[in-house]
């Protein structure tokens, strides 16, 4: 198999047989040694640099003691599809996309996300996640607290040791439309005006004036990695998308950059936050 630049597949999938390799307590010189490997081939995977076939993804799991959930999700990780758009759907049993794009947020150094109806994932308070989901009206009660949890769980990698770099981008009408209610409103921006002194979290509002806002109706997200290029994120009902199309990426850079020179300053941001919590605070009353 040939060497390539890795992709958000490539990486999930090495991220993932590197972590049912260490929960079995083999390492990767033992995989390497059993099946005549370099351990080199072996490290080249499990750093998503290198494309890994059916068969030798086979011959790791059986290496390691496979197991059938794992095996089966390894196994459809290994079919290339279009990398370059990389399709990870809501409804299939055998996908997780909410797993897929906490193992990219974790292997990423930097963060920008831009929201255009509702506010960033990794910011939102439980009851906001929780009325949000309930809103969609696609899931029974079991599926609900699935994807609530899984929310909750990606925001643990701000609280880690060295967080990525986090860039918010949302757009005022976030801030203008009620989820939940005064109470559930006052709580959120109470916690996005907290996040917003945050050293390492940066948000800015981008007000209904701007034009480019008015009409860029997808939320997005670039993530930045040290040895990888960037890849984009963006979803939609149906399904979550990874795009590592570099002339795609580069678009999306693009909008980043037209939303720098007309939203508002971090410090006006943080007023505006400050201001929006303290009306539904009032509507409470």
């Amino acid at each position: 198999m040939v060497e390539k630049d890795s992709t958000a597949r490539t990486r999930e999938l090495g991220h993932r047989m590197k972590a049912f390799r260490q929960r079995r307590h083999f390492s990767g010189a033992d995989v390497s040694r059993r099946n005549g490997w370099l351990q080199s081939k072996v490290t080249r995977w499990e750093q998503g640099l290198r494309e890994l076939s059916v068969v030798d993804a086979a011959l790791y799991l059986a290496t390691c003691g496979e197991a059938e959930p794992e095996r089966d999700l390894l196994l459809e990780l290994t079919q290339p599809g279009g990398d370059l758009y990389w399709v990870r759907p809501y409804f299939d049993e055998l996908v997780d996309p909410m797993k897929s794009l906490e193992i990219q947020e974790n292997l990423a150094h930097t963060l920008v996300r831009y929201e255009s109806l509702t506010l960033p994932g990794l910011l939102q308070t439980e009851p906001y996640a929780r009325t949000a989901f309930e809103l969609i009206g696609n899931r029974d009660q079991a599926q609900l607290d699935r994807v609530v949890n899984a929310r909750m769980e990606r925001q643990r990698l701000l609280r880690r040791d060295r967080p990525p770099r986090c860039k918010f981008f949302v757009h005022e009408r976030a801030l203008r439309s009620v989820v939940g209610g005064p109470r559930i409103m006052h709580e959120q921006l109470l916690h996005l005006v907290l996040s917003a002194n945050l050293p390492y979290c940066s948000i800015r509002i981008v007000p209904e004036s701007v034009e480019v806002g008015r009409v860029l109706e997808n939320s997005f997200t670039i993530m930045e990695f040290g040895e990888h290029p960037a890849v984009v994120y963006t979803d939609s009902y149906a399904a979550g998308v990874f795009i590592d199309d570099r002339v795609a990426v580069e678009a999306y850079y693009s909008l980043i950059a037209r939303l720098e020179s007309d939203t508002l300053t971090e410090e006006r941001s943080r007023q505006m936050l400050a201001e929006w919590a303290d009306r539904y605070d009032r509507m409470e009353e």
